[in-house]
């Protein structure tokens, strides 16, 4: 089994520094390639955990890969995305206006309705009145 050669970056901790890539053919590189990092026989499966993501370090100390887990940032919506939102925003907006001019119309007959109401009554006081007069 041919070994993996992985560039080290450093860390804020003196004993951890931070796998940045992987080389699967180290015996191309030069000494001084070499120096910026280690050989490795095998470079262990990180685990999978929703929203992390998992970056591979060395201890310096103990000789060990190890990972660690990060937040993921969320990704940005794509213009499909965004264009489906907007319709069904639109198709929402389209809905509630068509819901106010139903709501709009059913108070203006009520109001119309109201009006003629008022004006029977108004008629009748004034034949009242007027039925009173004559007497």
């Amino acid at each position: 089994m041919s070994q993996i050669f992985l560039f080290l970056a450093v860390t804020e901790e003196p004993n951890k520094k931070r796998a940045v890539s992987e080389h699967y053919m180290p015996e191309l590189l030069t000494p001084e390639e070499k120096a910026l990092g280690i050989l490795v026989d095998s470079i262990p499966q990180p685990e999978r955990f929703p929203n992390k993501r998992a970056e591979l370090f060395y201890n310096t100390d103990t000789q060990e890969l190890f990972y660690e887990y990060f937040e993921m940032e969320p990704m940005p919506p794509t213009p499909e995305q965004i264009m489906q939102n907007l319709q069904n925003e639109l198709n929402t907006v389209k809905e509630e206006t068509q819901q106010l001019k139903l709501a709009i119309a059913e108070s203006a007959e009520a109001q119309q309705q109201d009006k003629v109401e008022n004006q029977l009554a108004i008629a009748e006081v004034a034949e009242l009145i007027a039925s009173k007069e004559a007497l």
